[in-house]
């Protein structure tokens, strides 16, 4: 009698194993980890942005070699500008409209905390992930083009501000003995 019991018991154990392994969970993990790496990022500069940018809509794109401008409730800017650029001045080379509705939320929180104006500000120095979008061409728009980056996420190029406590760290003065 014993016997019996354990062999119903593990042939009951291999009917709920094997019931496991073809269920959806399993399933989505099995394919997932056969999932073909994401395709490489094609980094392009502002001025390639935009002239280019219509060879990329639906793609992830990186943009290099801005400043975060423009932050509001709508989104942000990823602005170049002109090497001649006085203080004071806006000289634009060109900027790469930011969607804000769909950027990552931290992102998003601090652009709007610390660019917020037009200025080219080191803290403001960033890169822009994000995928290539024509909201003309959805609208059925025929002619020209404003592309723009949804989806985004702003990698900070700027190093952060001391802290106070090594601010005063840092220019206290040396004891001499």
């Amino acid at each position: 009698m014993r016997r019996r019991f354990h062999s119903g018991v593990l042939a009951g154990l291999a009917m709920v194993a094997a019931g496991m392994a073809s269920t959806p969970a399993m399933a989505r993990e099995t394919k997932a980890r056969h999932a073909a790496p994401p395709a490489p990022v094609t980094e392009l500069d502002v001025a390639t942005f935009q002239t280019a940018a219509g060879q990329y809509v639906g793609k992830p794109v990186r943009v290099s070699g801005c400043y975060i401008t423009s932050a509001s409730s709508g989104g942000a800017d990823c602005a170049a500008f002109r090497i001649a650029d006085l203080p004071g001045k806006v000289d634009w080379n060109g900027s790469v409209p930011l969607d804000g509705p769909t950027m990552e939320e931290s992102s998003f929180r601090k652009a709007q905390q610390i660019c917020g104006d037009t200025g080219r500000h080191d803290q403001c120095r960033a890169e822009v992930t994000g995928d290539v979008y024509d909201p003309f061409g959805d609208m059925g728009v025929q002619g020209q083009r404003n592309f723009e980056l949804r989806n985004v996420r702003i990698h900070w190029l700027a190093e952060p501000a001391p802290q106070e406590s090594e601010k005063k760290h840092r220019h206290a003065p040396e004891h001499q003995s």
